[in-house]
């Protein structure tokens, strides 16, 4: 089929989807296109037999936002695929518009911007238009080197092509995010459009802080070295120079010796985690691995770890401490920065055995499931 597919997950929509259908048609025939209209559907209403009875091809009982395009695209046809709601908030009239960029090769992906067009009246809850949806979007837009002003649109256009350059998982909301991640990561061209957002007709199935938190994690999963990496190596430098200043020049100074050794042990702490979320999200195919994953993906990385962590816990110097506290009797001790450093070298040393060992269980668990 050369034409256009237009792809609309539903979940009790039964209020909306006629009108949905019946301007999404109305437009392509106007366009004189040939067209198909997929309707992947999880409701309890009458939806899906509004959507059959307008000539549109359903899919039935399939749960979750990503899911519902996920199996709407394997089955999509057209050489253009467009993404839309069905709660009434996207007007089809403007597909055309996300159309245009892709019929003409200037764009690999259009997206529908509400933040460039107009967003009507009680659309859109404050607290996404001022503060969730632009915020996530400057995240992406940081994270990602993306230079997009509306990430959470729901109405979407772009070539079938795209679908083989791409790897799209996510069930559920996180989706939005993952699509244009993929697509940042690929160099597809991407070009935005202003269109028009209408007030929702029907209950609304966002959760706003659950849907938010899920994109806000998934582009944590996405970007480990910003979020965690590079932070953990600050701390650690910090702590470094801080320790070593008071060891040199200010031995008194115990507090801040005390300071230098959190700032460490925090970096340690950090490092582990991106570490393990980089490796994570490689193993379910969600980054591509870079060499800090195949550092740790060696196959003798748990004994290694293991072996390194037994050497920090500082054993030597605390058997010194240990053993000039009973040859005095155990008397009182002036070996207070000695003390915080065999402190610090125990806790690193605890760290990093306790992180290798979970990174060796996530791989573990990944293989086998």
């Amino acid at each position: 089929m050369t034409g256009v597919s237009i792809v609309i997950p539903t979940m009790n929509e039964e209020e909306t989807i006629s009108d949905v259908i019946s301007k999404a048609k109305e437009t392509l025939e106007d366009l004189n296109l040939p067209y198909e209209i997929i309707v992947v559907d999880n409701s309890s209403d009458k939806t899906p037999e509004i959507a059959e009875s307008l000539g549109a091809k359903v899919i039935k009982g399939v749960k979750g936002y990503g899911k519902a395009y996920i199996e709407g695209f394997k089955v999509a046809k057209g050489d253009y695929i467009v993404m839309l709601d069905a709660d009434g908030t996207y007007n089809p009239e403007e597909i055309p518009k996300l159309l245009e960029p892709l019929i003409k090769n200037k764009a690999d992906v259009v997206l529908g911007s509400r933040f460039k067009g107009k967003i009507l009246p009680k659309a859109m809850p404050t607290l996404h238009r001022y503060i969730g949806n632009p915020l996530l979007t400057w995240i992406m837009n940081f994270l990602f080197k993306t230079n997009i002003s509306d990430s959470h649109s729901g109405m979407r256009a772009f070539k079938k092509d795209v679908l083989s350059k791409i790897k799209l998982v996510c069930p559920g909301m996180e989706f939005a995010s993952e699509m244009l991640i993929e697509v940042a990561r690929k160099n597809l061209r991407v070009a935005e459009v202003p269109i028009t957002y209408y007030p929702r007709r029907g209950q609304s199935k966002l959760k706003s802080f659950r849907d938010g938190w899920r994109h806000l994690r998934f582009m944590l999963l996405y970007s480990p070295t910003y979020l965690f990496i590079i932070p953990s190596i600050i701390m650690l430098s910090l702590g470094i120079a801080i320790t070593g200043y008071v060891l040199l020049l200010e031995p008194i100074r115990y507090h801040t010796q005390i300071l230098g050794g959190l700032l460490i042990i925090l970096g340690i702490q950090t490092f582990f985690f991106g570490v393990s979320i980089k490796v994570h999200s490689s193993e379910i195919g969600l980054t591509e691995p870079d060499k800090i994953v195949n550092f740790f993906n060696k196959p003798s990385i748990v004994e290694e770890g293991i072996a390194v962590g037994l050497i920090l816990i500082g054993l030597g110097f605390g058997y010194y401490i240990f053993k000039t506290w009973v040859e005095t009797n155990y008397g009182m001790l002036n070996f207070v920065n000695l003390a915080i450093i065999v402190f610090d070298l125990i806790v690193i040393g605890v760290q990093i055995i306790i992180s290798i060992l979970f990174i060796g269980s996530l791989k573990v668990l990944n293989e086998r499931w």
